[in-house]
């Protein structure tokens, strides 16, 4: 199925030899007012400092249906009550499998995904999946 709206998590649906066929991306922005839609979207889970975006035709992506328990062992970032933010490897999902729901907010995307993390200080942190 091709991505429609902002959130959804997408792969590759004919990835290139020399790409992960198991990169996981989530829509960041997605316009279908141009010829070809196109689909901004970060990279999930990649060992960078800052987030790798890029700009792809929506016609290439297909919409990820995963059970949560594939994000295990991702850098993600979780928000915590409060707003309270922090970025680790997910060691922990609270459940295998969920209907993700978005929301697009000024900084970033709001999930419903509930994780655990690990942080680089081996401290966990709970919290819903959040792409800044």
């Amino acid at each position: 199925m091709a991505p429609n709206k902002v959130g959804q998590i997408v792969r590759f649906h004919a990835p290139y030899p020399e790409e992960d066929p198991n990169q996981l991306y989530v829509i960041l922005e997605i316009y279908f007012d141009l010829e070809k839609p196109r689909a901004y979207v970060k990279a999930l889970g990649l060992e960078f400092s800052f987030g790798l975006t890029s700009v792809y035709y929506v016609e290439d992506l297909e919409v990820v249906e995963i059970g949560t328990s594939e994000l295990l062992g991702h850098k993600l970032t979780i928000k915590q009550p409060g707003d309270i933010q922090a970025t680790g490897r997910v060691i922990n999902v609270e459940e295998k499998k969920i209907f993700p729901d978005y929301n697009l907010t000024k900084t970033g995307v709001d999930t419903n995904v509930w994780l655990t993390i690990l942080d680089n200080y081996g401290k966990t942190h709970s919290g819903f999946l959040y792409v800044k």
